[in-house]
């Protein structure tokens, strides 16, 4: 009897023994695919069309682990490009599970109020899903036909705005922020006087004692000289910000490219400021989107009547911003920098902020 308990018991050891290596792997695995992925997170201003959307998808198609803030001035149309994205991206049977991955952030870079509810919503977001931030693209932009305040309000305030307050949530040590810039700002840089020049390069400048001043006084050259171009290139000159031949071929890109200047300005102090993250200015080169197609020069124009990229090959330099790995100190030698690819556009290259890239490239 004794015998064939010791049998009994030693079979049901073995029983139990053999369904918990069947079983319990199987609710491990079952836990596992219920928690929520920690994804890396990224948001994207201006992200519902042009260069923020390609951004968006190309984010999203090439790293399986990310998920995007699309930021919207319109609610409405980021959720449009919501819809656009997953129809793109996956089979209906899959958008469920992509959805997840994309949240529509109403963001109007030009309103103060309307930065701070983004900023809280995307707070709580990141709690609930358990994300961490790990980068920001500041792509919300206007170009043509505008005047000086509101390129201003956007192009350099609104740049401002969103980093001021979204920055701090970045990964401690991963975080990256880029700015989409263009050719122009280093271009205007070049153009100012060189006491503006030194200014904009000393370790004490900041926004508040020489960007907002610098921006009052720009405006009123601007405002006081509304009825007149010649009169207006003088004024500009006079406070020491000259357009160079664009000041009388073309005043728009003079206003535009004195906008994106005092942008690369400020990112380079936010640069200062936090040492351990990786924040750069980024020039695309020309990208056939809304901008341009605003200019009496591509007005109407296929995308095969230009020499521009689409918005996918656009946003590569800022791919590559975001993903590619870097040691500490090659991000310290990096930040503060203006970036695009070479000509062959192959390669990333950088330079100062008064300089453009494939300039020094030669």
């Amino acid at each position: 009897l004794s015998e064939k308990m010791t049998s009994t018991s030693s079979s049901s050891l073995l029983f139990f023994f053999f369904t918990a290596l069947i079983v319990f792997p199987c609710i491990t695995s079952a836990l596992a695919s219920s928690s929520p992925p920690s994804y890396q997170s990224y948001l994207v201003t201006g992200g519902n069309k042009g260069q923020g959307y390609a951004l968006c998808k190309r984010i999203l198609s090439e790293h399986t682990n990310t998920h995007v803030f699309l930021c919207s001035r319109n609610k409405e149309r980021g959720m449009d490009a919501k819809s656009s994205l997953l129809n793109e991206l996956c089979p209906e049977e899959e958008r469920e599970g992509m959805k997840d991955r994309i949240d529509v952030i109403s963001l109007d870079v030009t309103s103060d109020d309307s930065v701070k509810e983004a900023f809280k919503k995307v707070e709580s977001t990141l709690t609930q899903k358990e994300c961490s931030l790990f980068g920001i693209v500041s792509n919300a932009g206007i170009l043509w036909g505008y005047p000086l305040s509101q390129l201003f309000d956007v192009c350099t305030i609104g740049v401002k705005r969103v980093l001021e307050l979204f920055v701090p949530l970045l990964h401690s040590t991963e975080g990256r922020v880029v700015v989409v810039t263009s050719g122009l700002g280093p271009l205007m840089h070049s153009y100012a006087s060189q006491t503006h020049q030194k200014t904009f390069s000393s370790a004490d400048c900041t926004y508040e004692d020489v960007i907002k001043p610098i921006m009052t006084q720009c405006l009123q050259a601007y405002d006081s000289t509304v009825d007149s171009l010649e009169q207006r290139i003088k004024s500009f000159e006079s406070i020491g910000f000259p357009g160079g031949p664009f000041a009388d071929s073309a005043p728009d890109f003079h206003m535009y490219g004195l906008s994106k200047m005092l942008a690369d300005v400020y990112m380079v102090t936010l640069a200062r400021r936090y040492p351990n993250l990786l924040l750069v200015s980024v020039d695309p080169g020309l990208v056939y989107t809304d901008l341009i197609l605003k200019m009496p020069r591509y007005e109407g124009k296929e995308i095969g009547e230009t020499t521009a990229q689409t918005p996918h090959q656009g946003v590569e330099p800022t791919m590559r911003l975001l993903f590619d790995t870097y040691t500490q100190q090659e991000k310290q030698e990096r930040s503060g920098k203006l970036f695009a690819m070479n000509k062959d556009k192959t390669d990333l290259i950088f330079s100062t902020i008064d300089k453009m890239p494939q300039k020094e490239e030669q």
